[in-house]
């Protein structure tokens, strides 16, 4: 049997790169690694410019949310109490508005008719009052007569509109 050569690679001839010459050549594995991947500072500066860009985007995100009116102080709560016919041609709608006192504000009634069809609507401009809560009676003209209304909605009139 052949006695095989530790130093040459074994029976084959090729040289068998041993632990120590490995060690002794970092320098060309990292410089090869380096030239085919970059170096390690760039993708950590890259995470870094990451994960601020991140930030600075949540932070304006939620400065846009805080500064856009999102949490709106002026709010109006509206309560329909009731209606009377007039006729065939008018109803009397009486509501309930709840709001800061000294706030302008506009409310929109509709009249309805048996199968759900607007047949009468009115905006209605409250007067400006120091009570937070008062009740409004508002005349609304029907074109058909009306079997229900309501109060659609109710919001606060801007500065400029009202003035």
């Amino acid at each position: 049997m052949p006695q095989a050569d530790i130093s040459s690679g074994g029976t084959s001839g090729a040289p068998v790169a041993t632990p120590a010459a490995a060690l002794a050549r970092p320098t060309d594995a990292r410089q090869s690694l380096e030239d085919r991947y970059g170096t390690g500072r760039r993708a950590s500066f890259d995470r870094r410019f990451a994960w601020t860009a991140a930030a600075l985007l949540v932070a304006a995100g939620i400065a846009f949310l805080v500064f856009s009116g999102w949490q709106q102080p002026n709010r109006v709560a509206f309560q329909d109490i009731g209606y009377t016919k007039n006729g065939d041609t008018s109803l009397d709608m009486k509501f309930q508005v709840t709001t800061e006192p000294n706030t302008p504000v506009a409310c929109a009634v509709e009249a309805l008719n048996t199968s759900k069809a607007t047949v009468g609507w009115k905006i209605v401009e409250l007067p400006v009052t120091d009570q937070q809560s008062h009740t409004v009676t508002a005349r609304v003209v029907v074109t058909n007569p009306a079997t229900a209304a309501s109060v659609r909605d109710c919001w606060v009139i801007e500065e400029s509109a009202a003035s």
